[in-house]
């Protein structure tokens, strides 16, 4: 897992990151401060492109298109709350993470009790 560190308080941000392989994906975060959230305004990654997505709380707010992509990402808070506030992830009161591929498939194991070989 890889620490999102780029993140501050700026309501709409892009960043771009590199995964272990060498490609990269762009996100683009945006805070709505009416919905006390924050969202996953854009991400791509190659042909893959996914809109209007919130971030809460999980082990891999990815999971459903773990079959399209070969990483994920771990939002972690400290109150265990989803991220609702607009300091959240500057202030570290939550994290975002990249997940790796084998991180993606220990994550699907963990919630199916199925182990890949």
């Amino acid at each position: 897992m890889k620490l999102m560190q780029q993140i501050t308080a700026d309501t709409l941000q892009t960043q771009t990151f590199i995964l272990d392989d060498g490609s990269s994906f762009v996100i683009q975060l945006y805070f709505i401060p009416m919905q006390y959230c924050w969202i996953i305004k854009s991400l791509t990654y190659n042909n893959f492109t996914l809109q209007g997505y919130r971030i809460t709380v999980s082990g891999n707010i990815l999971h459903q298109y773990r079959n399209q992509i070969p990483f994920g990402i771990a939002c972690l808070s400290k109150a265990n709350r989803d991220p609702s506030q607009q300091q959240d992830f500057s202030s570290g009161a939550a994290q975002l993470y990249v997940l790796n591929s084998s991180e993606v498939t220990t994550y699907n194991e963990i919630l199916t009790g199925v182990v890949s070989v």
